[in-house]
Protein backbone atom coordinates (compact mmCIF):
# COMPACT_ATOMS: atom_id res chain seq x y z
CA UNK A 1 0.00 0.00 0.00
CA UNK A 2 1.32 3.41 -0.89
CA UNK A 3 0.96 4.81 2.62
CA UNK A 4 2.99 2.01 4.14
CA UNK A 5 6.27 3.84 3.96
CA UNK A 6 5.07 6.93 5.81
CA UNK A 7 6.53 7.45 9.23
CA UNK A 8 4.25 7.34 12.27
CA UNK A 9 1.26 6.07 10.30
CA UNK A 10 -0.83 3.94 12.71
CA UNK A 11 -1.37 0.29 11.84
CA UNK A 12 -5.10 0.76 12.42
CA UNK A 13 -7.16 3.83 13.21
CA UNK A 14 -10.86 4.52 13.63
CA UNK A 15 -12.45 7.90 13.09
CA UNK A 16 -15.91 8.55 14.49
CA UNK A 17 -16.68 4.85 14.19
CA UNK A 18 -20.26 3.95 15.09
CA UNK A 19 -22.26 0.72 14.92
CA UNK A 20 -25.97 0.58 15.66
CA UNK A 21 -28.24 -2.43 15.96
CA UNK A 22 -31.68 -0.87 15.80
CA UNK A 23 -31.96 1.27 18.93
CA UNK A 24 -28.79 -0.20 20.48
CA UNK A 25 -25.53 1.67 19.89
CA UNK A 26 -22.72 -0.88 20.34
CA UNK A 27 -19.87 1.45 19.30
CA UNK A 28 -20.36 5.21 19.35
CA UNK A 29 -18.23 7.87 17.68
CA UNK A 30 -15.05 5.95 18.45
CA UNK A 31 -11.77 7.56 17.39
CA UNK A 32 -8.74 5.53 18.38
CA UNK A 33 -5.44 4.43 16.87
CA UNK A 34 -2.87 1.71 17.45
CA UNK A 35 0.81 2.00 16.44
CA UNK A 36 2.44 -0.25 13.88
CA UNK A 37 5.00 -2.82 14.91
CA UNK A 38 3.73 -3.12 18.50
CA UNK A 39 1.35 -5.23 20.58
CA UNK A 40 -1.67 -3.21 21.68
CA UNK A 41 -4.77 -4.22 23.60
CA UNK A 42 -8.44 -3.38 24.07
CA UNK A 43 -10.28 -4.21 27.29
CA UNK A 44 -13.59 -3.23 28.85
CA UNK A 45 -16.46 -4.67 30.88
CA UNK A 46 -19.03 -6.98 29.39
CA UNK A 47 -21.05 -5.20 26.69
CA UNK A 48 -18.47 -2.44 26.22
CA UNK A 49 -18.28 -2.97 22.44
CA UNK A 50 -15.01 -4.90 22.15
CA UNK A 51 -16.29 -7.70 19.92
CA UNK A 52 -18.13 -5.19 17.77
CA UNK A 53 -14.92 -3.19 17.36
CA UNK A 54 -12.90 -6.20 16.19
CA UNK A 55 -15.72 -7.11 13.79
CA UNK A 56 -15.63 -3.59 12.34
CA UNK A 57 -11.84 -3.67 11.94
CA UNK A 58 -11.80 -7.15 10.41
CA UNK A 59 -14.70 -6.45 8.07
CA UNK A 60 -17.23 -8.91 9.49
CA UNK A 61 -19.40 -5.90 10.37
CA UNK A 62 -20.15 -2.77 8.35
CA UNK A 63 -20.08 0.54 10.25
CA UNK A 64 -23.18 2.69 10.61
CA UNK A 65 -20.93 5.75 10.48
CA UNK A 66 -17.25 6.63 10.60
CA UNK A 67 -14.11 5.18 9.05
CA UNK A 68 -11.59 2.39 9.54
CA UNK A 69 -8.10 3.41 8.37
CA UNK A 70 -5.47 0.72 7.75
CA UNK A 71 -1.91 1.98 7.32
CA UNK A 72 -3.31 5.30 6.10
CA UNK A 73 -5.91 3.88 3.70
CA UNK A 74 -9.69 3.98 4.22
CA UNK A 75 -10.93 0.38 4.16
CA UNK A 76 -14.36 1.06 5.67
CA UNK A 77 -16.26 -0.29 2.67
CA UNK A 78 -14.06 -3.31 1.95
CA UNK A 79 -15.46 -6.77 2.79
CA UNK A 80 -13.57 -9.11 5.10
CA UNK A 81 -11.90 -11.17 2.31
CA UNK A 82 -10.43 -8.03 0.77
CA UNK A 83 -9.11 -6.90 4.14
CA UNK A 84 -7.53 -10.31 4.64
CA UNK A 85 -5.74 -9.96 1.28
CA UNK A 86 -4.45 -6.56 2.40
CA UNK A 87 -2.91 -8.18 5.46
CA UNK A 88 -5.48 -8.22 8.27
CA UNK A 89 -5.65 -11.62 9.93
CA UNK A 90 -7.81 -12.53 12.91
CA UNK A 91 -8.60 -15.31 15.33
CA UNK A 92 -11.92 -16.10 16.99
CA UNK A 93 -12.68 -16.66 20.66
CA UNK A 94 -13.98 -20.14 19.86
CA UNK A 95 -11.56 -21.89 17.48
CA UNK A 96 -13.20 -22.74 14.16
CA UNK A 97 -10.95 -25.26 12.39
CA UNK A 98 -12.10 -27.79 9.82
CA UNK A 99 -12.34 -30.62 12.31
CA UNK A 100 -11.90 -33.51 9.89
CA UNK A 101 -8.85 -31.96 8.24
CA UNK A 102 -5.35 -32.26 9.59
CA UNK A 103 -3.57 -29.30 11.12
CA UNK A 104 -1.45 -28.98 7.97
CA UNK A 105 -4.51 -29.08 5.70
CA UNK A 106 -6.21 -26.39 7.80
CA UNK A 107 -3.22 -24.12 7.30
CA UNK A 108 -3.07 -24.72 3.58
CA UNK A 109 -6.74 -23.87 3.14
CA UNK A 110 -5.96 -20.46 4.62
CA UNK A 111 -2.82 -20.10 2.51
CA UNK A 112 -4.42 -20.96 -0.83
CA UNK A 113 -7.38 -18.67 -0.12
CA UNK A 114 -4.93 -15.79 -0.37
CA UNK A 115 -2.34 -17.23 -2.79
CA UNK A 116 -4.14 -19.80 -5.01
CA UNK A 117 -1.26 -19.97 -7.53
CA UNK A 118 1.47 -20.74 -5.00
CA UNK A 119 3.46 -23.87 -5.86
CA UNK A 120 3.15 -26.94 -3.67
CA UNK A 121 6.83 -26.64 -2.69
CA UNK A 122 6.38 -23.03 -1.58
CA UNK A 123 3.17 -23.93 0.24
CA UNK A 124 4.87 -26.77 2.11
CA UNK A 125 7.75 -24.53 3.13
CA UNK A 126 5.42 -21.79 4.35
CA UNK A 127 3.28 -24.33 6.25
CA UNK A 128 6.32 -25.84 7.97
CA UNK A 129 7.51 -22.36 8.94
CA UNK A 130 4.21 -21.46 10.60
CA UNK A 131 3.89 -24.85 12.30
CA UNK A 132 7.31 -24.30 13.84
CA UNK A 133 6.52 -20.69 14.74
CA UNK A 134 3.33 -21.62 16.62
CA UNK A 135 4.61 -24.71 18.41
CA UNK A 136 2.70 -27.17 16.21
CA UNK A 137 5.65 -28.72 14.37
CA UNK A 138 4.85 -32.21 15.67
CA UNK A 139 1.10 -31.95 15.11
CA UNK A 140 0.86 -31.31 11.37
CA UNK A 141 -0.79 -34.64 10.54
CA UNK A 142 -3.19 -34.75 13.51
CA UNK A 143 -6.88 -34.15 12.79
CA UNK A 144 -8.02 -30.83 14.24
CA UNK A 145 -10.79 -32.50 16.23
CA UNK A 146 -8.18 -34.44 18.20
CA UNK A 147 -6.32 -31.37 19.42
CA UNK A 148 -6.70 -30.21 23.05
CA UNK A 149 -7.93 -26.66 23.57
CA UNK A 150 -4.55 -24.92 23.80
CA UNK A 151 -3.38 -26.52 20.58
CA UNK A 152 -6.63 -25.52 18.91
CA UNK A 153 -5.89 -21.97 20.02
CA UNK A 154 -2.42 -22.31 18.50
CA UNK A 155 -4.00 -23.61 15.29
CA UNK A 156 -6.35 -20.61 15.23
CA UNK A 157 -3.35 -18.28 15.45
CA UNK A 158 -1.45 -20.34 12.85
CA UNK A 159 -4.28 -20.11 10.34
CA UNK A 160 -4.30 -16.33 10.71
CA UNK A 161 -0.51 -16.26 10.23
CA UNK A 162 -0.81 -18.14 6.93
CA UNK A 163 -2.23 -14.90 5.51
CA UNK A 164 1.11 -13.26 6.37
CA UNK A 165 -0.76 -10.46 8.15
CA UNK A 166 0.68 -7.02 8.80
CA UNK A 167 -2.07 -6.65 11.44
CA UNK A 168 -3.04 -9.64 13.58
CA UNK A 169 -6.28 -9.40 15.56
CA UNK A 170 -6.40 -11.80 18.52
CA UNK A 171 -9.94 -12.15 19.86
CA UNK A 172 -10.14 -13.58 23.39
CA UNK A 173 -7.34 -16.08 22.83
CA UNK A 174 -7.02 -16.54 26.60
CA UNK A 175 -10.63 -17.67 27.08
CA UNK A 176 -10.96 -21.10 28.70
CA UNK A 177 -7.26 -21.57 29.42
CA UNK A 178 -5.77 -22.40 32.82
CA UNK A 179 -2.71 -20.71 34.32
CA UNK A 180 0.05 -22.82 32.78
CA UNK A 181 -1.66 -22.58 29.38
CA UNK A 182 -1.82 -18.80 29.76
CA UNK A 183 1.97 -18.91 30.30
CA UNK A 184 2.39 -20.68 26.96
CA UNK A 185 -0.01 -18.31 25.22
CA UNK A 186 1.88 -15.25 26.45
CA UNK A 187 5.16 -16.76 25.25
CA UNK A 188 3.59 -17.40 21.83
CA UNK A 189 2.33 -13.82 21.51
CA UNK A 190 5.76 -12.45 22.39
CA UNK A 191 7.34 -14.75 19.80
CA UNK A 192 5.03 -13.31 17.11
CA UNK A 193 6.14 -9.77 17.89
CA UNK A 194 8.89 -9.36 15.29
CA UNK A 195 8.83 -5.55 15.20
CA UNK A 196 7.15 -5.35 11.80
CA UNK A 197 3.84 -7.10 12.45
CA UNK A 198 1.26 -5.18 14.49
CA UNK A 199 -0.85 -7.14 16.97
CA UNK A 200 -4.14 -6.03 18.53
CA UNK A 201 -5.43 -8.15 21.43
CA UNK A 202 -9.08 -8.05 22.53
CA UNK A 203 -8.98 -9.84 25.85
CA UNK A 204 -10.80 -10.62 29.10
CA UNK A 205 -7.76 -12.16 30.78
CA UNK A 206 -6.06 -9.06 32.17
CA UNK A 207 -2.81 -10.91 32.72
CA UNK A 208 -2.44 -11.39 28.96
CA UNK A 209 -2.70 -7.68 28.19
CA UNK A 210 -0.61 -6.73 31.21
CA UNK A 211 2.29 -8.93 30.13
CA UNK A 212 2.00 -8.50 26.35
CA UNK A 213 0.64 -5.06 25.45
CA UNK A 214 2.62 -1.85 25.30
CA UNK A 215 -0.49 0.27 24.70
CA UNK A 216 -4.00 -0.29 26.02
CA UNK A 217 -7.42 1.18 25.31
CA UNK A 218 -10.50 0.79 27.51
CA UNK A 219 -14.04 0.83 26.12
CA UNK A 220 -17.21 1.42 28.10
CA UNK A 221 -20.69 1.66 26.60
CA UNK A 222 -19.11 1.69 23.15
CA UNK A 223 -16.99 4.75 23.84
CA UNK A 224 -13.31 5.23 24.58
CA UNK A 225 -12.85 5.61 28.32
CA UNK A 226 -9.05 5.71 28.38
CA UNK A 227 -6.00 4.97 26.24
CA UNK A 228 -2.28 5.00 26.90
CA UNK A 229 0.60 2.91 28.29
CA UNK A 230 -0.72 -0.37 29.67
CA UNK A 231 0.46 -0.11 33.27
CA UNK A 232 -0.75 3.48 33.52
CA UNK A 233 -4.19 2.48 32.26
CA UNK A 234 -4.49 -0.53 34.58
CA UNK A 235 -3.56 1.69 37.53
CA UNK A 236 -6.21 4.27 36.61
CA UNK A 237 -8.87 4.53 39.32
CA UNK A 238 -11.50 5.45 36.70
CA UNK A 239 -10.82 2.19 34.86
CA UNK A 240 -11.09 0.25 38.12
CA UNK A 241 -14.36 2.04 38.87
CA UNK A 242 -15.85 0.89 35.57
CA UNK A 243 -14.81 -2.72 36.18
CA UNK A 244 -15.96 -2.74 39.80
CA UNK A 245 -19.13 -0.70 39.25
CA UNK A 246 -18.12 2.26 41.41
CA UNK A 247 -18.75 4.69 38.53
CA UNK A 248 -22.50 4.14 38.39
CA UNK A 249 -23.91 6.59 40.93
CA UNK A 250 -26.72 8.75 39.57
CA UNK A 251 -28.50 9.48 42.87
CA UNK A 252 -26.54 11.29 45.60
CA UNK A 253 -28.81 9.78 48.24
CA UNK A 254 -27.86 6.28 47.10
CA UNK A 255 -24.70 6.45 49.19
CA UNK A 256 -26.81 5.32 52.13
CA UNK A 257 -27.85 2.08 50.47
CA UNK A 258 -24.74 0.18 51.55
CA UNK A 259 -25.35 1.07 55.19
CA UNK A 260 -28.98 -0.01 55.05
CA UNK A 261 -28.27 -3.31 53.36
CA UNK A 262 -25.33 -4.00 55.66
CA UNK A 263 -27.64 -3.64 58.68
CA UNK A 264 -30.14 -5.96 57.06
CA UNK A 265 -27.44 -8.57 56.45
CA UNK A 266 -26.30 -8.59 60.03
CA UNK A 267 -29.82 -8.91 61.37
CA UNK A 268 -30.84 -11.71 59.02
CA UNK A 269 -30.88 -15.17 60.63
CA UNK A 270 -29.59 -18.30 58.95
CA UNK A 271 -32.03 -19.80 56.49
CA UNK A 272 -32.61 -23.34 55.30
CA UNK A 273 -30.61 -24.27 52.22
CA UNK A 274 -32.53 -23.97 48.95
CA UNK A 275 -29.70 -24.47 46.45
CA UNK A 276 -26.49 -26.42 47.06
CA UNK A 277 -23.62 -27.05 44.64
CA UNK A 278 -20.93 -29.55 45.59
CA UNK A 279 -17.72 -29.91 43.56
CA UNK A 280 -19.34 -28.86 40.28
CA UNK A 281 -17.23 -28.68 37.11
CA UNK A 282 -18.45 -27.90 33.59
CA UNK A 283 -17.36 -26.64 30.21
CA UNK A 284 -17.93 -26.66 26.47
CA UNK A 285 -16.19 -29.36 24.48
CA UNK A 286 -12.55 -29.31 25.53
CA UNK A 287 -12.80 -25.98 27.34
CA UNK A 288 -13.19 -26.55 31.08
CA UNK A 289 -14.87 -23.39 32.34
CA UNK A 290 -15.91 -24.28 35.91
CA UNK A 291 -13.63 -26.16 38.27
CA UNK A 292 -14.85 -27.71 41.54
CA UNK A 293 -17.50 -25.12 42.46
CA UNK A 294 -19.18 -25.51 45.86
CA UNK A 295 -21.71 -22.94 47.08
CA UNK A 296 -25.09 -22.56 48.78
CA UNK A 297 -28.08 -20.23 48.62
CA UNK A 298 -30.47 -20.10 51.59
CA UNK A 299 -34.22 -19.53 51.46
CA UNK A 300 -34.95 -15.81 51.08
CA UNK A 301 -31.29 -14.90 50.52
CA UNK A 302 -29.74 -12.85 47.76
CA UNK A 303 -26.39 -14.27 46.68
CA UNK A 304 -24.17 -12.51 44.14
CA UNK A 305 -21.76 -14.27 41.81
CA UNK A 306 -19.00 -11.88 40.75
CA UNK A 307 -15.96 -11.99 38.52
CA UNK A 308 -14.41 -10.36 35.49
CA UNK A 309 -15.35 -11.21 31.91
CA UNK A 310 -14.61 -14.84 31.14
CA UNK A 311 -14.55 -15.95 34.78
CA UNK A 312 -17.34 -18.50 34.23
CA UNK A 313 -20.35 -16.65 35.67
CA UNK A 314 -22.77 -17.27 32.80
CA UNK A 315 -21.64 -20.89 32.52
CA UNK A 316 -22.45 -21.30 36.21
CA UNK A 317 -25.91 -19.81 35.62
CA UNK A 318 -26.50 -22.24 32.74
CA UNK A 319 -25.46 -25.23 34.85
CA UNK A 320 -27.77 -24.25 37.72
CA UNK A 321 -30.66 -23.60 35.32
CA UNK A 322 -30.25 -27.01 33.66
CA UNK A 323 -29.26 -25.83 30.19
CA UNK A 324 -25.71 -27.18 30.56
CA UNK A 325 -24.96 -30.52 32.20
CA UNK A 326 -22.05 -30.55 34.66
CA UNK A 327 -19.11 -32.83 33.95
CA UNK A 328 -18.64 -33.49 37.67
CA UNK A 329 -20.24 -32.69 41.02
CA UNK A 330 -23.75 -32.51 42.42
CA UNK A 331 -26.59 -29.95 42.43
CA UNK A 332 -29.43 -30.01 44.96
CA UNK A 333 -32.52 -27.81 44.85
CA UNK A 334 -35.02 -27.89 47.68
CA UNK A 335 -33.24 -30.96 49.09
CA UNK A 336 -33.61 -32.93 45.84
CA UNK A 337 -30.70 -34.10 43.69
CA UNK A 338 -31.31 -32.25 40.41
CA UNK A 339 -27.87 -32.77 38.85
CA UNK A 340 -29.24 -34.42 35.71
CA UNK A 341 -32.56 -32.61 35.41
CA UNK A 342 -33.25 -30.53 32.30
CA UNK A 343 -34.19 -26.87 32.38
CA UNK A 344 -37.94 -27.47 31.96
CA UNK A 345 -37.96 -29.89 34.89
CA UNK A 346 -36.14 -27.34 37.06
CA UNK A 347 -38.57 -24.64 35.95
CA UNK A 348 -41.49 -26.81 37.08
CA UNK A 349 -39.81 -27.09 40.49
CA UNK A 350 -39.62 -23.31 40.83
CA UNK A 351 -36.26 -22.28 39.37
CA UNK A 352 -36.43 -19.43 36.84
CA UNK A 353 -33.60 -18.02 34.73
CA UNK A 354 -33.49 -14.44 33.46
CA UNK A 355 -30.80 -15.01 30.85
CA UNK A 356 -28.07 -12.70 29.66
CA UNK A 357 -29.14 -11.00 26.44
CA UNK A 358 -32.87 -10.75 27.41
CA UNK A 359 -34.08 -13.24 24.78
CA UNK A 360 -37.63 -12.02 24.51
CA UNK A 361 -39.77 -12.88 21.48
CA UNK A 362 -39.53 -9.68 19.39
CA UNK A 363 -42.60 -10.38 17.25
CA UNK A 364 -44.86 -10.85 20.28
CA UNK A 365 -46.34 -8.06 22.36
CA UNK A 366 -45.24 -7.32 25.90
CA UNK A 367 -48.27 -9.10 27.31
CA UNK A 368 -47.87 -12.11 25.02
CA UNK A 369 -44.23 -12.44 26.11
CA UNK A 370 -45.34 -12.48 29.74
CA UNK A 371 -48.18 -14.92 29.22
CA UNK A 372 -46.00 -17.43 27.41
CA UNK A 373 -44.12 -18.07 30.66
CA UNK A 374 -47.30 -19.08 32.51
CA UNK A 375 -47.99 -22.79 32.85
CA UNK A 376 -50.57 -25.08 34.38
CA UNK A 377 -52.60 -23.65 37.27
CA UNK A 378 -50.91 -20.27 36.89
CA UNK A 379 -52.88 -19.64 33.69
CA UNK A 380 -56.06 -19.34 35.78
CA UNK A 381 -54.38 -16.52 37.68
CA UNK A 382 -53.19 -14.68 34.57
CA UNK A 383 -54.79 -11.33 35.35
CA UNK A 384 -53.40 -11.26 38.89
CA UNK A 385 -49.91 -12.33 37.77
CA UNK A 386 -49.85 -9.69 35.03
CA UNK A 387 -50.94 -6.99 37.45
CA UNK A 388 -48.08 -7.86 39.81
CA UNK A 389 -45.55 -7.45 37.01
CA UNK A 390 -47.14 -4.21 35.83
CA UNK A 391 -47.01 -2.87 39.38
CA UNK A 392 -43.29 -3.64 39.53
CA UNK A 393 -42.67 -2.09 36.08
CA UNK A 394 -45.45 0.42 35.24
CA UNK A 395 -43.91 1.18 31.83
CA UNK A 396 -44.72 -2.39 30.78
CA UNK A 397 -48.37 -1.77 31.56
CA UNK A 398 -48.27 1.30 29.35
CA UNK A 399 -46.70 -0.71 26.55
CA UNK A 400 -48.52 -4.00 27.06
CA UNK A 401 -49.67 -4.07 23.42
CA UNK A 402 -46.32 -2.97 21.95
CA UNK A 403 -44.22 -5.43 20.01
CA UNK A 404 -40.83 -6.40 21.40
CA UNK A 405 -39.14 -4.65 18.48
CA UNK A 406 -40.57 -1.31 19.66
CA UNK A 407 -39.04 -1.42 23.16
CA UNK A 408 -35.90 0.30 24.40
CA UNK A 409 -33.05 -1.72 25.88
CA UNK A 410 -34.18 -0.93 29.42
CA UNK A 411 -37.78 -1.88 28.67
CA UNK A 412 -36.64 -5.14 27.10
CA UNK A 413 -34.71 -5.98 30.27
CA UNK A 414 -37.75 -5.17 32.43
CA UNK A 415 -39.79 -7.49 30.23
CA UNK A 416 -37.18 -10.26 30.59
CA UNK A 417 -37.24 -9.86 34.39
CA UNK A 418 -41.04 -9.83 34.42
CA UNK A 419 -41.17 -13.00 32.36
CA UNK A 420 -38.88 -14.75 34.86
CA UNK A 421 -40.99 -13.59 37.81
CA UNK A 422 -44.49 -14.21 36.52
CA UNK A 423 -44.41 -17.92 37.38
CA UNK A 424 -43.71 -17.02 41.06
CA UNK A 425 -40.48 -19.05 41.25
CA UNK A 426 -38.77 -20.14 44.45
CA UNK A 427 -35.43 -18.93 43.10
CA UNK A 428 -34.55 -16.63 40.20
CA UNK A 429 -31.16 -16.43 38.50
CA UNK A 430 -30.54 -12.94 37.14
CA UNK A 431 -27.67 -13.11 34.66
CA UNK A 432 -25.99 -9.76 33.80
CA UNK A 433 -29.23 -7.78 33.74
CA UNK A 434 -27.31 -4.48 33.66
CA UNK A 435 -25.49 -5.42 30.45
CA UNK A 436 -25.39 -2.53 27.98
CA UNK A 437 -27.77 -0.28 29.92
CA UNK A 438 -27.35 3.35 30.95
CA UNK A 439 -26.68 3.94 34.68
CA UNK A 440 -30.08 5.56 35.30
CA UNK A 441 -31.82 2.45 33.88
CA UNK A 442 -29.61 0.19 36.00
CA UNK A 443 -30.71 2.16 39.05
CA UNK A 444 -34.36 1.45 38.19
CA UNK A 445 -33.73 -2.26 37.71
CA UNK A 446 -31.78 -2.64 40.93
CA UNK A 447 -34.44 -0.71 42.84
CA UNK A 448 -36.92 -3.31 41.58
CA UNK A 449 -34.62 -6.13 42.70
CA UNK A 450 -34.34 -4.52 46.13
CA UNK A 451 -38.15 -4.59 46.41
CA UNK A 452 -38.15 -8.26 45.42
CA UNK A 453 -35.43 -8.99 47.97
CA UNK A 454 -37.43 -7.31 50.72
CA UNK A 455 -40.48 -9.38 49.76
CA UNK A 456 -38.46 -12.53 50.50
CA UNK A 457 -37.64 -13.72 46.98
CA UNK A 458 -34.52 -15.90 46.77
CA UNK A 459 -32.16 -14.58 44.12
CA UNK A 460 -28.86 -15.54 42.55
CA UNK A 461 -27.46 -12.42 40.91
CA UNK A 462 -24.77 -13.04 38.31
CA UNK A 463 -23.13 -9.68 37.84
CA UNK A 464 -19.98 -7.91 36.73
CA UNK A 465 -20.97 -4.66 38.45
CA UNK A 466 -19.48 -5.39 41.85
CA UNK A 467 -20.80 -2.41 43.78
CA UNK A 468 -24.42 -2.76 42.72
CA UNK A 469 -24.44 -6.49 43.40
CA UNK A 470 -22.88 -6.19 46.85
CA UNK A 471 -25.32 -3.46 47.86
CA UNK A 472 -28.16 -5.82 47.02
CA UNK A 473 -26.79 -9.12 48.25
CA UNK A 474 -26.47 -10.92 51.57
CA UNK A 475 -23.43 -12.90 50.47
CA UNK A 476 -21.26 -13.38 47.41
CA UNK A 477 -18.89 -15.70 45.62
CA UNK A 478 -16.12 -14.33 43.38
CA UNK A 479 -14.96 -16.40 40.41
CA UNK A 480 -11.63 -16.24 38.64
CA UNK A 481 -10.89 -18.59 35.75
CA UNK A 482 -13.72 -20.88 36.78
CA UNK A 483 -12.79 -21.21 40.45
CA UNK A 484 -14.12 -19.56 43.59
CA UNK A 485 -11.33 -17.35 44.91
CA UNK A 486 -13.31 -15.28 47.45
CA UNK A 487 -16.57 -15.79 49.31
CA UNK A 488 -18.36 -14.45 52.35
CA UNK A 489 -20.91 -11.87 53.46
CA UNK A 490 -21.36 -8.95 51.09
CA UNK A 491 -20.39 -6.27 53.60
CA UNK A 492 -16.98 -7.85 54.22
CA UNK A 493 -16.30 -8.53 50.55
CA UNK A 494 -17.13 -4.93 49.62
CA UNK A 495 -14.18 -3.82 51.79
CA UNK A 496 -11.79 -6.52 50.56
CA UNK A 497 -8.90 -4.97 48.57
CA UNK A 498 -8.39 -8.27 46.74
CA UNK A 499 -11.41 -7.51 44.56
CA UNK A 500 -9.48 -4.97 42.51
CA UNK A 501 -6.61 -7.41 42.07
CA UNK A 502 -9.01 -10.10 40.81
CA UNK A 503 -10.49 -7.77 38.20
CA UNK A 504 -7.45 -5.79 37.07
CA UNK A 505 -4.42 -7.39 38.64
CA UNK A 506 -2.25 -5.98 41.38
CA UNK A 507 -1.95 -2.20 41.31
CA UNK A 508 1.65 -1.07 41.11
Amino acid sequence: MKSDGQKNVPAIETRGLTKRYGGLVAVEDLSISFPKGEISGVIGPNGAGKSTLIGLIGGALAPSAGEVIYYGEDISKLPAPERARLGIGRTYQLPRPFLDMSVRENLQVALFSKSPLMSRREAAARTNQVLEQTGLAGAGNIAARNLPLLRRKRLEVARALMLDPKLLLLDEVGAGLVDHEIDELIALIHALNDGTRSILIIEHVIRVVRECCKQLAVLNFGKKLAAGPTQEILNDDNVAAVYLGAAHRTDPAAAGVATLTSARRKAKPDRATLLQLSGVSAGYGQARVLDNISMRVGEGEVVAVLGSNGAGKTTLANVIAGSLAPSAGKLEFGGEDVTRLSGDKLFSRGLAHCMEGRRIFPELTVEENLKIALRGDARRQTAQRLEEIYTLFPVLAERRNSMGTALSGGQLQMLAIGRALISKPRLVIFDEISLGLAPVVMDQLYAALANLRDSGLTMLVIEQDVERALELADGAYVLKQGRIVLSGDAASLSRNPSLRDIYLGEKS
